[in-house]
């Protein structure tokens, strides 16, 4: 077995953070001798790995490394046209044609299922695929070959006929999905935002992905007893890149409070990520919400910060309910949808240009003067290096709620020293792109 090889492949696929803590959970105490900057800095260290896992290991040490950024309970959300796989056998039978051990699929992947729940409401499956690199080339799959392991489970609502994935990874999902549906026959369909037409002429310019999620927020949760609050949000601005917007204004409408927030969803820009501050029950937790596929029109939704298993589960059922009407009847309250709009409009419109301009100068000479004194701190003081990264995070939020978008030379100085980036939101099966251009 070349475990330098498969060592190789792990590392590519994980950031640059994640590899490190795998060489300190091996190597206790070990410290590199200077701060690294890209994987090359770690790649020796890291593939000694190899002495020290066992052969028996390797697989659960390609699952954990590879995993390692799955955060939260994150699901995607399917329509079953119909349950007849389910009604037309018994729970012996069911599980004789469901419980696969590692069937081969499209020529670089093995899948296995497992049925662990079958009763009249609920079937669980727990779901686990190997990733072989380049298996095509040799017709053999083999753990030389292995480059990932992902495990996911998938549940089956028997009387809403809805089958969840939950997965952090998009992609992952997505050959599940497919694997379900062509190996398995069942008759899955997309839920996905679509427009209401007689709803566009109501929203004024703002985008329809937009307003309809507005209204998921702050109307259709909030009759459900969840209250919300915007703390991060994601637009997508017909640009190569996408602007992140951190809130920090307290309240269950702080997205009123950012310049940049208001003036994108006036000019109809797309949110396409937001998380909320969540509460529920009397407990707080938090929610991501990702908007997924070609046309960013399939919600992600991943629970965050809370170990009661009842209320993440809860939570997601009620989010997952609201979305599934919002797919077929859009916009739930028109007339509190479009008070937001205007009053999001009105903000953006009547802004004070001398006080806006007062807060954007003195934030960007603070962060000139702290550029200067980047090169006098120690990049391995912990202490130093969290500071650092607050004050560029505060001073980012405050350049947003101001509605300066524009790069600042000193700012990404800083964050090049503590190794942030100025967007902050990466979805967990996106790292892997953005992580190997710092490789």
């Amino acid at each position: 077995m070349d475990k330098k090889a498969i060592l190789t492949r792990v590392l590519k696929k994980v950031p640059i953070e994640n590899a490190m803590e795998l060489i300190q959970d091996r190597f206790k105490g070990w410290v590199p001798e200077k701060k690294p900057r890209k994987k090359e800095d770690i790649r020796e260290k890291f593939l000694s790995l190899s002495q020290v896992i066992r052969d028996e290991e390797i697989e659960d040490f390609v699952q954990m490394a590879v995993m390692k950024k799955s955060v939260g309970l994150p699901a995607y959300t399917y329509r079953l046209s119909n349950i007849n796989f389910i009604d037309e056998v018994d729970e012996h039978e069911f599980r004789e044609r469901y419980n696969k051990t590692f069937s081969p699929y499209k020529d670089i992947y093995s899948i296995s299922t497992e049925v662990i729940d079958f009763n009249q409401g609920k079937i669980e499956l727990n779901c686990r695929l190997k990733e072989y690199e380049a298996s095509w080339k040799t017709g053999t799959m083999n753990i030389d070959s292995l480059s990932a392991v992902y495990t996911s489970k998938i549940t089956i609502n028997r009387t809403q006929r809805v089958m969840t994935i939950f997965c952090g990874n998009h992609s992952v999902q997505e050959i599940l999905m497919t694997y379900t549906q062509q190996i398995f026959g069942w008759p899955l369909n997309l839920y996905r935002i679509n427009e209401v037409s007689n709803q566009l002429v109501t929203i004024g310019s703002a985008s329809y992905k937009t307003a309809v999620l507005l209204d998921l927020v702050y109307n259709r949760l909030t009759e459900k007893g969840i209250k919300s609050t915007f703390e991060e949000m994601k637009f997508y601005t017909g640009k190569k890149r996408k602007d992140g917007i951190k809130d920090v204004a307290i309240g269950g409408r702080a997205l009123l409070s950012s310049q940049l927030a208001c003036e994108y969803v006036t000019i109809g820009s797309h949110i396409i990520y937001f998380k909320l501050g969540l509460t529920y029950e009397e407990r707080e937790f938090t929610a991501k919400v990702y908007l997924k596929g070609n046309d960013l029109d399939i919600l992600k939704i991943v629970i965050l910060d809370t170990e009661n298993e009842n209320v993440r589960l809860e939570a997601m059922e009620i989010i997952q309910q609201e979305y599934i009407d919002m797919c077929t009847n859009g916009i739930k309250d028109i007339p509190k949808t479009v008070e937001l709009l205007t009053t999001i409009k009105d903000r953006f419109i009547n802004k004070d240009q001398l006080i806006l301009r007062t807060i954007k100068e003195n934030a960007l000479n603070s962060i000139a003067s702290i550029a200067k004194l980047v090169g006098k701190f120690d990049d391995q003081d912990i202490y130093a290096i969290e500071v650092l990264k607050e004050f560029s995070q505060y001073n980012r939020t405050l350049l947003d709620s101001v509605g300066f978008d524009g790069e600042d030379e000193n700012l990404n100085s800083i964050n090049n020293f503590v190794r942030i980036d100025e967007v902050q939101i990466i979805d967990e099966d996106d790292y892997e792109d953005y992580d190997n251009e710092a490789s």
